[in-house]
This record gives C-alpha cells, structure tokens and sequence, in this order.
C-alpha cells in the first residue's frame, strides 16, 4: 500500500515507461543481477521530473547547502530540477578522467563550487565507488561534501531483487 507522497512518488518513478526494461542483467560488473533500470526516461515527464526535483529540494534544504551539483550524466538533468526547486545554483561535475574538447577543461562546470557546500546528485548508486570518485573530484576543487542525493540505492535493492533474476 501507498502509505506517504515518498512512496507514490517512488511507484510513479519505477512505473515511468521504459525505466524498468523487461529481463534480468547485472549490476557492479556482473556480481549481482537486477532488472536493467534506464532512469533517464523518467526524466522524459516534466511533471515526474519536476517532482523529483521538488524532494531534492528537500534534501537541499535539509543539507543547507550552497550547490546543488549533478554528477555526469544521469545526475545532470535531475540535479537541474534539484536546483530550480530549492533556488540553489547549479553546477555539475565530469566523470573522473573525463578528457574534454578544450585544453584544461575543468571537471566542475556551472556554479563555483570552492569552499562551498554542495549536494551530489545522480540517478543511482550501485557500489558506491562512482559517487566516492565524484566527490573526490569535488574535494580537488575545494568544495565541501554535505550529503548525497540519489534516485534509487541498487546496494538495498540487490538483495531484494536478486531471487528473482534469471
């Protein structure tokens, strides 16, 4: 049963066309199998996205950061809806070892980040080794860590799902 707006809006984020696509595959390199998720489509719905972006909000403010900052790519478009929720100016962070098409492009774009609190934003979280590498890329440019934001923890839903994989 639905029991807060947290779990309807979960069910209309799982429920989102494509986002759970059909058949088993896996996860943190072939350890655990899940069904695939594609979050991206959820941001297809700009009311789903905009809610998304409203619960961000939420955790913006709980945080009391001054950034919010999405990491690449699937974190890019939600922390965007994070940001115009919570009114907090927006940057967002290259994936580690990224190489650009300009000589010393920065991995931080957007907002300045140094000596700021940010919020970390991306789509999910499976061994968390990606987001610890984001947020040392956010260390390097001196901005401080307050928390993370993330649409689904595959380390929780793993073990749920994993009885049922193929």
């Amino acid at each position: 049963p639905i029991e807060t707006p947290d779990d309807a809006l979960a069910v209309r984020l799982v429920t989102a066309p494509g986002v759970v696509r059909a058949g088993a595959g896996c996860w943190d390199r072939g350890r655990t199998p899940i069904h695939p998720l594609t979050l991206e489509y959820a941001y297809a719905d700009p009311g789903l996205l905009r809610d998304l972006g409203i619960r961000g909000g939420r955790s913006a403010r709980r945080f009391e950061v001054d950034v919010v900052v999405g990491a690449e790519t699937g974190g890019v478009p939600l922390a965007a809806a994070v940001s115009l929720a919570s009114g907090v100016p927006f940057a967002f962070v290259r994936k580690p070892g990224y190489r650009g098409h300009e000589v010393d492009e920065p991995p931080v774009r957007g907002a300045d980040v140094r000596g700021r609190q940010v919020l970390l934003v991306d789509d999910a979280v499976s061994s968390g080794a990606s987001l610890e590498r984001f947020a040392d890329e956010l260390a390097d440019e001196g901005a401080h860590l307050a928390g993370a934001f993330v649409l689904v923890d595959m380390r929780d839903v793993a073990e749920a799902v994993t009885p049922f994989a193929c």
